[in-house]
């Protein structure tokens, strides 16, 4: 059985697309797709707005290509941080819907290499910013750069897919960046909240998110006073946290960041605080919610209340079936699709669950097959995971307290190039995922670079394998033709089948100068790095 997705019939041959570029570069000089849609809605640098209105519409990333996929590399692709072929041959043989209900019960799945590394190597990213500030020696900012680290870790180890992509998602949601005036707090609110409730009640997650110091550090709340009110906190909770725009007025962010009067932080303790005289006392009234909030003791109760109704509103349920929508299945989808998971959102009393596992089983779904493209973290993590490592291995000196970036060898840097260190966005509205934001002339090329570095810089001693080389990595040894060696990369690498001609310009790297039919242990060893190279920069394995 194979999802087919076709070029858009109304393209225009005119001018290269995106995708043509990309197999020029790539391929040093041998295009992947003669035409498609002109780039246009790329051609600027990606904008960075505070609060975009998800999604920005762009134009098909399939053009020029005929993909055929299976229904379990689909899902692969899509609901894991790093896809591999024994992922989706897992989903084959359990059946998609056996395996999207085994992974949405992620606490029954084992993860303890994953957890144990980062126990090992990144003990900061599980601790509270008072632990933290005692165990650094005062420098409680490294506990932001080792959750940035950890991320790739998880991604790379984990046996908790779908757990660890909805982590990740519900972050750029609930935002708070792991290098600003949170550094200290934001691994706290990694695991005390988006780990905890990334696939349980959002009217949790909200709760305990707006709740937490680092939020309220990260967004002013600790400055919010019924004499001085600052809005920052309580705006961001109407535009990007809940309702969306559209739904408030000015008033209402003016009354909403009044109901958050009070609701601060203990330096001493670096512990969550409610400061009843700060707290702003009379009737509140926020869009359709009222409360008397008549005293200052009834600061928390009015919070919750408060925090009860947005999470459950509407606006809420079709802003978080929006987002989910645009991660999993395109960046335009159908407003069908989002009324039908902001139903269950709301029948569901706000489970995260529930929504995704409805939109994974959706016709949309299935039907969306080369629609979304991955962004840098996913690409990096996928191509550690191909190189099959079986632990992190760390010199003396790198270590949380000394060299916190070398703990992964070149893979922060790299993701630095492209923009896409985990949790470092610059601003409030976390990173964006749509096609137009990664497919700068930039991005493209800091992205080449990568898998570049990741085939043909020789071995990370940080990321050991008991596997030598690539070849014996990928099962490849001598005397494999070139064809069947080209064959097999390109759909176990990327799980779509690629055009005979695509092919041929694999065998021809494989090959290098040699004219026979099999390969040698030389062409291995000295060709399919660059064979590897052109499959990682190809669309077949950028596209998610």
């Amino acid at each position: 059985m194979s999802n087919t997705s076709r070029a858009d019939a109304a393209v225009s041959p005119a001018a290269p697309s995106r995708r043509a570029a990309l197999g020029l570069a790539a391929a040093g000089g041998i295009a992947l797709t003669a035409a498609g849609r002109a780039a246009e809605a790329f051609a600027a640098p990606p904008s960075r707005p505070l609060a975009p209105v998800l999604p920005a519409v762009v134009g098909d990333l399939a053009s020029g290509l005929d993909l055929t996929s299976t229904p379990a590399w689909h899902l692969a692709r899509r609901a894991c941080p790093a896809p591999t072929k024994a992922i989706a041959d897992d989903i084959a043989k359990r059946g998609r819907t056996a395996w999207i209900d085994t992974q949405l019960a992620w606490k029954q799945i084992d993860d303890a290499k994953a957890d144990g590394l980062v126990r090992k190597y990144l003990s900061y990213a599980t601790m509270t910013g008072s632990q933290v500030n005692k165990a650094s020696g005062g420098e409680p900012w490294r506990a932001g750069k080792a959750l940035s680290i950890s991320r790739t870790i998880r991604q790379v180890f984990t046996r908790r897919h779908l757990y660890e992509s909805m982590v990740d998602t519900m972050a750029d949601h609930l935002y708070v960046s792991a290098d600003g005036k949170a550094s200290d707090l934001v691994a706290w609110f990694d695991w005390a909240v988006l780990r905890k409730y990334a696939l349980g009640k959002y009217s949790s997650m909200l709760t305990a998110a707006i709740r937490h110091p680092a939020m309220l550090v990260y967004l002013d709340n600790q400055l919010n006073s019924a004499d001085n009110p600052n809005e920052n906190l309580g705006r961001e909770l109407l535009e990007l946290h809940t309702v969306g725009i559209g739904h408030y007025t000015e008033d209402d962010v003016r009354a909403s960041a009044l109901m958050l009067t009070g609701h601060g932080y203990d330096w001493r303790t670096r512990t969550y605080a409610y400061h009843p005289r700060e707290h702003h006392v009379g009737a509140l009234t926020i869009m359709g919610f009222s409360h008397p909030n008549a005293t200052t003791d009834d600061g928390p109760a009015a919070l919750k209340a408060y925090l009860g109704y947005l999470a459950r509103h509407r606006g809420t349920a079709e802003h978080i079936a929006r987002r989910l929508a645009v991660r999993y299945v395109s960046d335009s989808p159908s407003d069908e699709l989002v009324a039908m998971l902001a139903d269950v959102y709301q029948a569901s009393d706000t489970s995260l669950a529930a929504v995704l596992r409805a939109l994974l089983l959706s016709e949309e779904f299935a039907a969306s097959v080369g629609a979304k493209w991955k962004r840098p973290q996913e690409t990096m993590a996928t191509m550690i995971r191909l190189r099959r490592p079986s632990t992190i291995k760390t010199k003396k000196n790198e270590t949380q307290r000394k060299n916190l970036w070398s703990i992964t060898g070149t893979v922060q840097w790299l993701l630095y190039l492209e923009n896409h260190q985990p949790r470092m966005w610059p601003v409030v509205d976390g990173y964006p995922d749509q096609a137009g934001d990664w497919l700068g002339t930039q991005a493209l090329l800091s992205g080449w670079y990568s898998a570049n570095a990741r085939t043909n810089w020789g071995k990370d001693a940080q990321w050991p394998s008991s596997y030598s080389s690539w070849a014996s990595a990928l099962g490849l040894k001598k005397g494999v033709t070139a064809v069947d060696a080209a064959r097999r990369i390109t759909t176990d690498l990327t799980g779509y089948t690629w055009s005979p001609e695509h092919v041929d310009v694999v065998v021809a790297r494989l090959k290098g100068d040699g004219t026979g039919a099999t390969l040698s242990s030389a062409q291995l060893r000295d060709n399919l790095g660059a064979a590897l190279d052109f499959v990682f920069c190809s669309p077949y394995f950028r596209l998610r």
